[in-house]
């Protein structure tokens, strides 16, 4: 009767180990005007970003996301210019770029209510 105590008690716990360390989904790619601003591969270009790195694609994210794309261009355009990123995270960072000024146009290009 103990023995199957014990393992019904092992067999609970192994399913609650499991049940909790799945992953969850990433985060959804915001869309901006109909354009897809891929933001979470600009911010896994970065790891572990400095002080001032992380306050640039902060600022990005929040100028996209209230739709003030030229506060998010300057940020960007100040994120390429910084010293000592590698030829990957220029990419990513022009791409964004790209992307945010497809949104810009887009938006622009909608007639005002």
């Amino acid at each position: 009767m103990k023995w199957t105590h014990a393992i019904v008690g092992i067999l609970a716990v192994g399913t609650l180990i499991l049940v909790g360390c799945s992953k969850s989904p990433p985060p959804p790619t915001p869309t901006a005007d109909g354009v897809t601003i891929d933001l979470p591969k600009l911010q896994a270009a970065f790891p572990s970003p400095t002080p001032e790195i992380r306050a640039r694609l902060t600022d990005t994210a929040f100028g996209i996301r209230y739709e003030d794309y030229n506060k998010s261009l300057a940020e960007l355009d100040k994120l390429a210019n910084t010293p000592n990123l590698t030829a990957e995270q220029k990419k990513i960072v022009s791409e964004v770029t790209e992307q945010v000024k497809k949104a810009a146009a887009s938006r622009s290009a909608k007639p005002a209510p």
